[in-house]
């Protein structure tokens, strides 16, 4: 009986998961409110009420979507970004070092099993779609995240005004999410000048961002 059981739990795990994953590719590329559950389905060798069973609802299946691809992604900052404070002590962390714990784990975590960035698409769906329950589940997940990265940045950029670090950092968070978006295999080549071909490397990708991000952040303010 106990091996039944046991069996029993690992298939109704790998159905969930199938779910998931052909959840997030289809949501990725068609939009949450295009994607039918019966195109999921169908994606992961389900059955068609696999999706009540495990999940009850479009909506939490969605809701486990986006928190099982932002929330590895967000905890790894979060973690990076207090391994860096705990490095300095009682000195301010260097802004290469806050940006890096900032955009390093979206660079690695986000290329999903294909070689594609399933995740990226499905946050700038997410982002120029906007809909009560995602605007919820974004909120959720990024609130915290935010706070302690802008509190960190005006410490370690005393010359910015709050509301200019404020700036600054969504400016990061939109370059961070255009080049990823634009490396996904699935994007159009970025002017045909190679650029996906030539940045293929995540190290390299890192770096390149960590000082195109920072050199933003350092720049004197402006009267507008």
């Amino acid at each position: 009986m106990a091996h039944m059981t046991a069996k029993r739990a690992e298939k109704d795990a790998d159905t969930r998961d199938r779910l998931l994953d052909a959840a997030l590719r289809i949501f990725a590329d068609r939009g949450i409110a295009s994607a039918t559950l019966r195109e999921i389905t169908e994606e992961a060798g389900a059955n068609v009420a696999a999706v009540n069973y495990y999940f009850r609802s479009k909506e939490e299946l969605t809701r486990t979507v986006l928190e099982s691809c932002l929330r590895p992604i967000n905890n790894a900052r979060l973690k990076a970004l207090q391994n860096c404070i705990e490095k300095h002590g009682e000195n301010r962390p260097p802004l290469e070092e806050i940006v890096e714990a900032l955009v390093r784990p979206m660079v690695e975590l986000s290329v999903d099993p294909y070689g594609g960035r399933s995740p990226i698409r499905l946050l700038l769906q997410v982002r120029a779609l906007p809909q009560p329950l995602t605007n919820t589940i974004l909120a959720e997940q990024f609130d915290l995240i935010h706070r302690h990265f802008l509190n960190v940045l005006a410490d370690a950029l005393p010359h910015l005004s709050k509301d200019e670090v404020g700036m600054r950092y969504d400016f990061a968070r939109g370059a961070i999410m255009q080049i990823l978006g634009d490396l996904d295999p699935a994007a159009r080549d970025l002017l045909d000048l190679g650029f996906k071909q030539k940045n293929k490397d995540s190290e390299k990708i890192v770096r390149q961002l960590v000082n195109f991000i920072s050199a933003g952040f350092k720049a004197e303010e402006t009267a507008i």
